[in-house]
């Protein structure tokens, strides 16, 4: 299709079904009264994948989007825009997929301990180009019982396939979770899980979630909260056997997990108009997607060197100037910036503005 320059799209709350319960903080973020969690605890901001419930496949995940020329959900918008949206390199590298998506997540328990496939296994044994590596930004906590808001990651030495094994056939949470690591989490970490890396998101966790574009969860808890699920949601229909072999079953110390997953900010631009990060978490997540902190941006032109955006806003209010006009954005809002926007600026109308922004790759060769 050909450009029509159609501007920011606003990308309006997609609440989506899971086995968990969450959101209050999610529901505080976007200025909703009484917020509350609930079996929604996700939004689901920039999304063309239908999520796998218990139910079946699911198009409430696709995200839904101000009306653009009549059109209310982002997957049409490609389909009408896509040169505008997406760009003419991302589509000549991925077609019109978004190669991306990205979540707010909001746990009020403890999520189930799990792991998700690499590209590599995803094209061998589920018809898929694409794993599930993700990266967490922690945007707020709250403290949900006698424990400091955590998560789980990483295998402590000992663990392998014939041990995990019998763990699962036995449903032992307390020596799944045994073989773990918990690193405590506050408002401005982020962590990047690869694929096979062992995890589950603890009580009391909001955050922006950028992963590739999949539903694929190895769940090795049969149980969550009040759900029960079945075999074959757990394994992903591939059986114990074989979706036992996406963990990475390396163990690491406590120390060498945070060096390896703990994700550190690199700066990339600093005047007075505000500071850009980048957060890097190495080669394989830098294939699969990058992450940028906008921080105390006051008037701060940016570029993404001729790619697609989503930006959450989290923090502030101001105007997005762009080369077809300005927009108002503010705390708690989530944008797309097409491709073919190129140069614009962030100016802070009033507080400065402070932004996460999620961003397809350049190059992807796993």
């Amino acid at each position: 299709m050909k450009k029509n320059n159609i501007g920011i799209i606003q990308i309006l709350p997609t609440r989506v079904f899971r086995v968990y319960k969450g959101g209050y903080l999610l529901e505080k973020f976007r200025g909703k009264k009484n917020p509350q969690d609930s079996d929604y605890p996700e939004d689901w901001i920039l999304s063309m994948v239908k999520a796998i419930q218990p139910y079946g496949i699911s198009n409430e995940s696709i995200s839904r989007v101000k009306s653009i020329k009549g059109i209310d959900n982002l997957e049409e918008l490609i389909k009408h825009f896509s040169e505008d949206i997406l760009g003419k390199e991302h589509i000549k590298r991925f077609g019109n997929s978004l190669n991306l998506l990205v979540k707010l997540l909001d746990s009020s328990i403890r999520l189930p301990l799990q792991a998700h496939p690499s590209k590599i296994f995803s094209r061998k044994y589920l018809n898929s180009d694409f794993g599930k590596a993700e990266a967490w930004y922690i945007l707020a906590t709250r403290k949900i019982g006698k424990e400091n808001p955590y998560v789980l990651i990483g295998f402590r030495p000992g663990i392998n396939k014939d041990i995990m094994k019998k763990l699962v056939e036995k449903q032992d949470i307390k020596g799944m979770v045994y073989f773990m690591h918990k690193v405590e989490v506050k408002q401005g970490d982020a962590i990047f899980v690869a694929p096979g890396i062992p995890h589950a998101i603890g009580e009391g966790v909001f955050m922006v979630e950028t992963q590739e574009p999949t539903d694929f969860t190895l769940s090795i808890e049969k149980k969550i909260g009040v759900q029960i699920l079945k075999e074959k949601d757990c394994h992903i229909g591939l059986g114990w056997d074989r979706a036992l072999d996406i963990f990475d079953y390396q163990g690491y110390s406590l120390a060498e997990v945070k060096e390896k997953y703990c994700i550190k900010k690199e700066l990339l631009i600093s005047n007075k108009g505000g500071k850009l990060y980048r957060l890097n978490g190495g080669e394989y997540m830098k294939s699969c997607f990058e992450i940028m902190l906008l921080e105390k941006a006051k008037d701060i032109e940016l570029s993404f060197e001729g790619r697609f955006a989503s930006i959450v806003i989290t923090g502030g209010e101001g105007i997005i100037s762009t080369n077809i006009g300005d927009f108002e954005v503010k705390e708690g809002g989530t944008y797309m910036i097409p491709a073919s926007i190129g140069k614009h600026k962030y100016i802070a109308t009033k507080e400065s503005l402070t932004v996460v922004i999620s961003l397809p790759p350049i190059f992807s060769t796993i």
